[in-house]
């Protein structure tokens, strides 16, 4: 993408978005003499200045504002659809344009200092000159303007009431699970989620659960799978659609006129849907990021991400194991930040929670758990009793326990686990057996 062309997608992207926080941010990361080409940053100006006015821009006020000759630049940045979802890519793009075009003359000058040079010292004046500037602009290229309260308060009202008459895009996605919804409010489109729970709870099999629901409101999943191929979750999905288990379809000659139906019906289900699925068996937290914003701009309606788990992203092998878990758990967080869309991690859970007579995991069983917990803005773990009580009085039932809600209460939401599948149920039935569940005095464990 040339110089100009990156110009003109922020451009568009800017009159096509009106007033979100990603327009702001731009405000605050984007320079105006970051634009090579005066009029895209004359555009950039008044675009700023009406929206810090509170707002709404269009081409035609744009142009009106900044006389003849500007109509049709507007017009024609504001026709590329594509660059609104890719907007802050694109803002990023231009930055690093205009210090590559920085550095690039800072060269020039000293090489043709360094070439007039009549001695040594001469000639290490011209480099440390080259490096005095480098430093200083890549100082100035990474620094972030604070923006002032006044500019996110400008317009706040009519913002409001856009989003409640529905006009601003949603800042959430729906689970379409809607205990869930009501309890976290949907998942933010910049939040890292943490599904987290001991082997064979179904931390996958909820995962595959998410994305039917969200895909079926016609938003797009993009899931990681490290640990499945992707036949395998295609099968998972057919039967979780179709309503049977997964084992199923390992004996397609036991199966009878029913099963076929149901398949038949679960692929029909899954047919069309925006799902992708990667699965790569070795991937570090950089190309899982690589990955999602590619396909983020290529699929503006890819609206979530899925990692399936957290402890098969390839670490750092040079930093302490800890650390280099943080920085999977902050790369995923930049990531969700940066195209706007929320990143579910799975994660398993430490073997501690064997040890303890209530088995109900909290957020010190996440291994590796300050790093991770620090920076997941919801964590929601697994739990089904019968794992560990094969004649528990919750059996077939299972706990989406929410232990960190940064945006919102703490709660248990319960599903129907039947097929190996998750499927809804009655909250206050559900909730009442596993009170019963609780106030059992002596468990008999299953074999595991």
């Amino acid at each position: 993408m040339t110089y100009e062309e990156a110009e003109q997608a922020v451009i568009g992207g800017l009159l096509l978005r009106q007033l979100d926080a990603t327009v702001f941010e731009v405000f605050g990361l984007l320079p105006a003499d970051a634009f090579s080409i005066r009029q895209y940053r004359e555009i950039y100006l008044e675009i700023k200045r009406q929206s810090l006015d509170g707002k709404n821009t269009d081409p035609f006020l744009v142009s009106d504002a900044l006389g003849e000759g500007y109509e049709a630049l507007t017009v024609a940045a504001s026709g590329l659809a594509w660059a609104a979802p890719g907007l802050k890519h694109y803002a990023e793009m231009v930055k690093r344009n205009h210090f590559l075009r920085g550095a690039e003359e800072m060269m020039a000058g000293a090489l043709k200092k360094f070439d007039s040079a009549r001695n040594a010292d001469e000639k290490m004046a011209a480099i440390k000159q080259l490096q005095s500037g480098i430093q200083r602009l890549s100082f100035s290229d990474d620094s972030r303007a604070p923006v002032h309260i006044d500019e996110l308060l400008s317009g706040m009202a009519e913002k409001l009431e856009s989003r409640m008459e529905g006009r601003e895009e949603s800042r959430t996605i729906l689970t379409g699970i809607e205990e869930l919804d009501q309890l976290t409010g949907g998942f933010d489109l910049t939040d890292l989620i943490l599904l987290a729970a001991r082997p064979s709870m179904g931390k996958t099999e909820f995962a595959l659960n998410l994305i039917d629901k969200i895909t079926e409101q016609g938003c797009g999943a993009l899931f990681f799978s490290m640990e499945m191929s992707g036949a395998q979750i295609a099968e998972r999905q057919v039967a979780g659609a179709g309503g049977f288990s997964t084992s199923k379809l390992k004996s397609p000659r036991a199966l009878h006129d029913e099963d076929w139906a149901r398949i038949g019906m679960g692929i029909q289900s899954m047919t069309g849907r925006p799902i992708w699925i990667d699965d790569a068996s070795t991937l570090d937290v950089n190309q899982i990021a690589e990955s999602a914003e590619r396909h983020a701009l290529e699929h503006p309606e890819l609206a979530i991400i899925f990692v399936d788990y957290l402890g098969l992203i390839e670490l750092s092998s040079s930093q302490r194991h800890d650390i280099a878990v943080g920085e999977v758990s902050r790369g995923l967080k930049a990531l969700a930040k940066r195209i706007r869309r929320p990143v579910v991690a799975l994660s398993q859970l430490s073997r501690g929670v064997e040890q303890r007579t209530n088995k109900r995991p909290v957020n010190a069983d996440l291994k590796d758990s300050g790093n991770i917990e620090a920076d997941a803005d919801l964590i929601m773990m697994l739990y089904r009793d019968e794992i560990y009580d094969e004649n528990s009085p919750a059996k077939g039932l299972a706990e989406i326990n929410v232990t960190k809600n940064r945006n919102g209460p703490l709660g248990t939401v319960y599903r129907q686990f039947k097929y190996g599948h998750f499927l809804p149920i009655d909250q206050a039935e559900a909730a009442n057996r596993c009170r019963q569940q609780a106030e059992v005095p002596s468990r008999r464990y299953s074999k595991r």
